[in-house]
């Protein structure tokens, strides 16, 4: 009897384990985990290999997500974005990412918040790696075909220092369903810090969205970020 209790617990098992397995990877955990593997690419580079030891651990934990928020930068998140879970690496000395992410309540919606605090940060050749990085990887998990047209790069004031936005309409193929893309770089409360969201047609609100972005480094009740004259993107 005890080998059959023991061979039905081990099925039980296998079978959970099984369907761990099956289950779909989050597309925003998609998203996030390959912009970790850009950014753990180039400083392995740069270390000799030694980034590689380290892996990135990604929890969905809601509770964290909003206290790591609070710890990356101020920024007022609209309330139709939930707090989902958390991305966090620490390579000793030389580099810590902490991220978060949000989904929106109803509709599809993503957003991200990511860190980069190193030490390589203060040689500029390598800040403006981390910056060209987080913007090439930012946006979203579906490879989406951008209208150029309709982008527009939106310089807006944050604390006293000039940060470009990039708003972008792209296009799903299989579905030709439209997306609001929105991504800026811009220095966080420990270091260098993505702002990348992802949104459907039928669910993007402009106004809320520039009300988010013009919070950034505001405490509550402080004169906010001005939106500065915005420009069509150009095209290199």
């Amino acid at each position: 009897m005890a080998s059959k209790k023991e061979s039905l617990t081990s099925k039980k098992m296998l079978t959970a384990d099984e369907s761990e397995k099956d289950r779909p990877t989050h597309p925003m955990l998609v998203l996030v985990a390959g912009f970790v593997s850009a950014i753990l690419l180039f400083f392995c580079c740069a270390c000799s290999g030694a980034m590689w030891w380290f892996r990135p651990e990604i929890y969905e934990d809601p509770d964290r997500a909003m206290q790591l928020t609070q710890e990356i930068v101020e920024i007022h998140i609209p309330d139709s974005y939930q707090p989902k879970g958390t991305i966090e690496l620490n390579a000793a000395y030389l580099m810590s990412i902490r991220g978060v992410y949000y989904e929106r309540f109803a509709g599809d919606g993503l957003l991200t918040l990511i860190e980069i605090n190193s030490q390589f940060r203060s040689d500029e050749d390598v800040q403006r790696h981390i910056r060209k990085t987080l913007m090439e990887k930012g946006g979203g998990g579906t490879p989406l075909v951008v209208d150029e047209s309709k982008t527009v790069r939106l310089p807006i004031d944050i604390q006293g220092e000039e940060v470009l936005f990039v708003f972008e309409v792209g296009q799903d193929p299989p579905t030709r369903k439209k997306y609001h893309l929105v991504e800026g770089a811009f220095p966080g409360k420990n270091g260098e810090v993505l702002l990348s969201m992802r949104v459907n047609e039928d669910n993007w609100e402009e106004s809320s969205i520039l009300e988010m972005i013009r919070s950034i480094g505001s405490l509550p009740g402080e004169n906010q970020g001005m939106i500065l004259n915005p420009t069509p993107a150009t095209t290199e």
